[in-house]
């Protein structure tokens, strides 16, 4: 699949340009089983809290531009060179997003929340 597409719950893909106008150009949304979401999240946690992420996504924003939904992410770190960060759901479930260098963006989630993102 390309970067501007993401896969379904029925197993098709749908283009999220098409789907949610300008405002998602350039984010992919990768749909994953609940576990490897969940598994996720807890690794972005940890590096969230770990010695000296503040700074390195500070650092990391300075070269590459700031995350597009900055505005609603928390526990934000840099894992090699993507910046990884969360966001809540309506109901809760934490989201996960990487920013990459090049200005894409992904964001993962699960078949139940797929179609809230799209």
């Amino acid at each position: 699949m390309g970067d501007d597409t993401a896969e379904v719950p029925d197993g098709t893909a749908k283009n999220s340009d098409a789907s949610e106008g300008a405002s998602m150009e350039g984010v992919a949304i990768e749909v994953l089983d609940p576990l490897v979401i969940d598994e996720m999240v807890g690794k972005v946690r940890a590096a969230a809290a770990a010695a000296g992420a503040r700074d390195a996504v500070d650092t990391w924003r300075a070269a590459h531009g700031a995350e597009r939904f900055r505005d609603i992410g928390h526990d934000h770190a840099v894992v090699g060179e993507t910046l990884m960060y969360l966001h809540d759901a309506p109901d809760g479930t934490l989201v996960p997003h990487a920013r990459y260098p090049d200005g894409r963006e992904k964001i993962y989630t699960d078949p139940q929340h797929a179609d809230a993102l799209f």
